[in-house]
This record gives structure tokens, C-alpha cells and sequence, in this order.
């Protein structure tokens, strides 16, 4: 019996992509015919939801020790662990379910630990493993995200036994630091496990480099310099700790170094997997492998897409009083690393283009702070009340945090601009229950998927960036900054396709170059051309490379429905390699 095991705090609630990768990696075919199970590890986050919702909507609940809940025989199985450890635990299953493919689904376990008043003792002996066998210091760090993912993993390798004991080969997929715990305490029963005749194989999912995107963020530079500096330091031997420090004071940094010892390392990107080893120069080559994320690939009729188009159009109509040309969406997490601001910087250059031959164009931004989304009654009463998402109040339920920077930044373009305008719609999903009566009664989240001429992607950090690749196979193209790890991808998978010059092979995705090192003010190309810049120094390099890409990026830009639906049947034939079955067929479970 093969057994995939993914530890992650995604195990039930969609946070980030980690969620969304679980979930296109686990319901494609070709996982499913590999592994007999697929079970989710994590901790349990709160305990004051019903019994019957604690696995998230559709889940089933089997046993609950919080609760008292038993459906079957699993107190008797789990009753010593729960005493020896003062734990509690929750198991049941839910069904995974491709967001755009509801036909290709999983049954999956999943375990949910509660650790909060956890045996002192069993921690203590834990953490005293961790530092003899991997010199892990647990001393140094009192941040409960780092207690909670080692405690969950104290326990993890027995409750694996005792719910499959005829497991023979199991894979533990460590997700990020939070699942490298639990994976270093297989790694500590290993010799055991042997003697039992069950093979274990831990695997390190690099969904990116902690240190990394923390040194990213914080230079004003960023991108254009953390990259430009990582690559120059590369050729001469110099790490990621040589320039920065130590980072031991990072449990985060610790746990991924730890992971240099695991059997595989998947890194998502060819970029994760430079920093991979900037951050570990030490570590075996060999095991950091690149494993792209794939994206829903779902194939659509040029009429649904045109329908989708329309219903985008006539949102955008009801909101401006215009029907807009082209369509330009992103969609994303409301963090510093997507770099909103560039968008913007971008429009202002767009709509001058725009302008001059005469055509109209949408920006939509979807991307909120609150994880949950508003109260559709929130929603109904903001958009009754002052014209939400169009006109935004500052304090909830409306704008919170950065989400004020952000509209303000576009409300001031939305005042400058003639041909191109922006909504910021602070809020997940797109149909009138979670955003209002103005958006057409049938339209739903896939019509700003489907419906889109170009996703814009212009990230200073970006492991993958699955959000900006989901229009490509609707026909969409991908304005990606070179710091996007998908940039890659898509031109390793699609290689060939960007310098076809007829109609129907125009180029579904535009890479900016922001680190490929060149100089715009010289025009030499040089990987050490910029070791720093002051903030306004790097807006005016993004500015100018804007600039220069404006014409080339405008004249790629389907113009016509006749254009849209060439690039979309040209596209579909050539999709599926940017879909979830054919990464499976790259990772090859079979000889991890």
C-alpha cells in the first residue's frame, strides 16, 4: 500500500498556494494511480466550530477527541497515543476537487492535532532529539508558529502506524517549514520503521525560500537588486549567509536547512532552486529537483469564452458606463511581494497607448486582507451605500490595512487617466452574492479567468505564481516580471511559440525582464549592475523598463474577438502540458 502524506497548515482552509497545489497535484489521474491513499497532516487551529465543520465544508468528520465524537472503533485505536501525549485529535475525510475541473476529484484523509495543552514532557524529550541528531536549538525560539508544528510532529510517525498498518511505502511531503517537523521525526524512527518492512521517503516542498523573500522585501531594491547580488555571489562561492549573516535566530531558516538531509527536495522553480542552494551551497545537487506547479487546465468553446467576456464587460459597464476593449485582470494575495504598484505604474504607460488608437480598457484587481472575504450583507450595504468597489471607505468592513494605499494609488489614476480605468474589489469570488447586484446574475469567479486578454503578474517575489498563469489556456496572456519562478516554465513548456509571428501564435505570455541584469541607463546587460538602489531609483528603472516594453506588450494584445479565438484554440492544443497531469509525470512518483 502506497501512502502520500502532505503536513501542511493548508490541510482543511485555503490560505495561500500552498492549498491550491495540494489540490491540483492530488486529484490528478496519474497521482491517483500511484498512491492507494493520500492523507493531509496539520494542526488543528481552533476548537470552537461544530463538530461536523471542522474538516471545512463537504468534510466528514470520523472521530473528534475534542468533541466525544466516535463514528466507529477509533477510541480504542487512539486512546494510549491521546494520554501519553495529552493531545487531542480529529479525523475524517473530505473530498479534493479541481477548481476548474470538477470531474477530476480525490477522497483524502485528513488528521487535525490539537496541541495546546500537550505533555511538557514529550515536548521537552522532542525537542532534545531535534538538537542531538539535527543541532536544532528549540531553546532560542518562543513564537508559537514554531512550537505548534513541532509539537503536531512529536507525535506524527505514530499515528501514521496506527491508522495504516499495512502502509508499506510512504511518501511525506514536508510543505513548506511547517511541515519539516514532522518529517525530521520520521527521519529520527527510520531504523525502526525498517524493521517493520515500511519504506519512508521524506520530501522538502520549496514553495520558496523564507531568507529569501525576507531579504527581498526588505532591500529597497528589491528584486532587481536581491537578485542581481544572489547570482554575483553564486559564481564566487559566496552564500546567502555570508552576505546577510547568520540566520539563526530565524526558526524558519533553520528548519529549511534541515531539509538539505531529506531524500528529495522539490523546489518549484528553476529561481526556488537558486536560492535553494544560495541559502545551502552544501547541499547535494542532485536531490534539489524542480518541480513546477501546474495550473486547472479546462478546455472551452470560443462561445464560452465570449460569454464570459461579455459578462465581464457588462460588470465593468454597470460600474463605468463604458464597455471596455481590452480586459486586464489580477488576481492575488493583497501582500508587498505581488508589487501592485507596478501594475499601476504599467496602466499609466497603457493608457496613453490606449489613447491614441482610440480604445477603451478594464483593470480589475481582486485581492483582499481578510482570508474569509466580506458578509454578503457587508457587501449589499457598501454597494447600496456609496458605490462600492468603485468608490471604497476607509475602516470596516471596507478598507483595512493596505487595502487604503491601494485604492487610493488607483483612485488617483482613475483621475488622470482617459481610456483605461480600475476597480479594486477587496473581496474573494466574483457572482452577486460576495460582490454585489451590479455583477451579472450567471457570472461567476472562472469569467474573470476565461473572460481576460492579460493577467498581470509583476511580482518582486514569486516562488511560481499559479493565479498568473490560470488565463493562459482561456486564451489570456501572462505579464509576468522575470522574478516570477513560472516564467520559466512557461518558456520551457510553450519554447517555440512567442517568435511564430501569424495571428494565431501570438505569444501567451510577455516576461519583464526586471533581473536579468541589464542597465537601462547604459543599455549594457551585466549581472552585477545593480548591488543597490535607493527606492526612488528603482521606481525609475521599473518606470523605463515599462516604457520600453509598452508598444511591444500593446501590439501582442489580442485586438479583435477574431484574434481572442485564434489564441485560444492555439493555445488549447498545447495546454496540457501546463497542466497538473504532466507535472506528476516530471515528479515520477515511482522513483522517489
Amino acid at each position: 500500500m502506497k501512502i502520500g502524506i502532505h503536513i501542511s497548515h493548508e490541510a482543511v482552509q485555503k490560505v495561500g498556494g500552498i492549498g491550491a497545489v495540494i489540490s491540483g497535484l492530488c486529484t490528478a489521474d496519474k497521482y491517483k494511480a500511484f498512491y492507494d491513499g493520500t492523507v493531509l497532516y496539520g494542526p488543528l487551529f481552533s476548537t470552537s466550530a461544530d463538530v461536523f465543520s471542522r474538516l471545512g465544508k463537504g468534510g466528514e468528520v470520523l472521530y473528534s477527541s475534542h468533541d466525544g465524537y466516535d463514528s466507529g472503533k477509533y477510541h480504542s485505536l487512539f486512546h494510549g497515543l491521546l494520554k501519553a501525549y495529552s493531545i487531542e485529535i480529529v479525523f475524517g475525510r473530505r473530498t479534493l476537487v479541481n477548481e476548474f475541473n470538477i470531474n477530476k476529484k480525490n477522497a483524502v484523509d485528513v488528521i487535525l492535532i490539537n496541541v495546546n495543552r500537550m505533555n511538557v514532557e514529550k515536548v521537552n524529550a522532542f525537542k532534545f532529539a531535534l538538537w542531538t541528531r539535527f543541532g536544532i536549538e528549540s531553546d532560542r525560539y518562543n513564537e508559537w508558529d514554531y512550537e505548534q508544528y513541532l509539537r503536531i510532529a512529536a507525535p506524527y510517525p505514530e499515528i501514521v502506524r496506527l491508522l495504516y498498518p499495512q502502509g508499506k511505502l510512504f511518501h511525506h511531503f514536508a510543505h513548506e517549514y511547517m511541515g519539516i517537523p514532522s518529517a525530521l521525526a520520521v527521519q529520527l524512527r527510520l531504523e525502526e520503521t525498517t524493521r517493520l518492512g515500511e519504506r519512508h521517503k521524506t520530501i522538502f516542498y520549496a514553495h520558496e525560500v523564507s531568507p529569501c523573500r525576507t531579504a527581498v522585501e526588505n532591500d529597497p531594491g528589491h528584486d532587481i537588486v536581491f537578485y542581481g547580488r544572489m547570482r554575483a555571489n553564486t559564481k564566487t562561492g559566496r552564500s546567502f549567509e555570508d552576505e546577510y549573516g547568520p540566520q539563526t535566530a530565524s526558526y524558519r531558516t533553520e528548519l529549511v536547512k534541515r531539509s538539505s538531509g531529506f531524500d528529495h527536495i522539490f523546489a518549484v522553480s528553476d529561481i526556488i532552486r537558486e536560492e535553494y542552494l544560495y541559502l545551502i551551497p552544501k547541499a547535494d545537487k542532485k536531490k534539489v529537483k524542480v518541480v513546477y506547479n501546474g495550473i486547472p487546465v479546462r478546455y472551452v468553446t470560443p462561445g464560452e469564452k465570449m460569454e464570459s467576456r461579455k459578462r465581464v464587460q457588462a460588470y465593468f459597464k454597470n460600474l463605468f458606463a463604458f464597455t471596455p476593449h481590452i480586459i486586464f485582470t489580477h488576481v492575488g494575495r493583497l501582500v508587498l511581494s505581488k508589487g501592485i504598484w507596478r501594475d499601476i505604474t504599467f496602466l499609466y504607460i497603457l493608457d496613453e497607448l490606449f489613447n491614441e488608437h482610440g480604445i477603451k480598457g478594464a483593470y480589475i484587481l481582486l485581492a483582499t486582507l481578510i482570508g474569509t472575504g466580506r458578509e454578503p450583507g457587508d457587501v449589499a450595504g457598501m454597494e447600496r451605500e456609496y458605490g462600492w468597489p468603485v468608490i471604497h471607505r476607509n475602516g470596516w468592513p471596507d478598507l483595512v490595512g493596505a487595502e487604503n494605499d491601494i485604492y487610493n494609488y488607483l483612485s488617483l489614476f482613475n483621475a488622470r487617466s482617459r481610456n483605461i480605468k480600475g476597480i479594486f474589489i477587496n473581496q474573494f469570488g466574483f457572482n452577486r452574492r460576495k460582490c454585489g447586484v451590479r455583477v451579472p446574475e450567471d457570472a461567476d469567479f472562472t469569467d474573470l479567468r476565461i473572460g481576460s486578454d492579460a493577467e498581470f503578474g509583476f511580482s518582486i517575489y514569486e516562488p511560481f505564481g499559479i493565479a498568473q498563469l490560470e488565463t493562459v489556456p482561456f486564451g489570456g496572456i501572462a505579464a509576468l516580471s522575470s522574478s516570477c519562478g513560472c516564467a520559466s516554465f512557461l518558456e520551457k513548456c510553450l519554447s517555440g511559440r512567442k517568435d511564430r509571428k501569424d495571428a494565431s501564435d501570438r505569444a501567451p505570455y510577455v516576461v519583464f525582464p526586471f533581473i536579468d541584469g541589464r542597465d537601462f541607463q547604459t543599455g549594457t546587460h551585466t549581472r552585477e549592475a545593480h548591488t543597490s538602489l535607493t527606492a526612488e531609483q528603482r521606481f525609475q528603472l521599473e518606470r523605463e523598463l515599462f516604457r520600453e516594453m509598452g508598444k511591444s506588450f500593446f501590439q501582442n494584445l489580442p485586438k479583435s474577438d477574431e484574434e481572442r479565438i485564434a489564441l485560444l484554440e492555439a493555445i488549447q492544443n498545447e495546454a496540457e502540458c501546463l497542466g497538473w497531469e504532466s507535472i506528476v509525470d516530471s515528479m515520477n512518483p515511482a522513483t522517489l
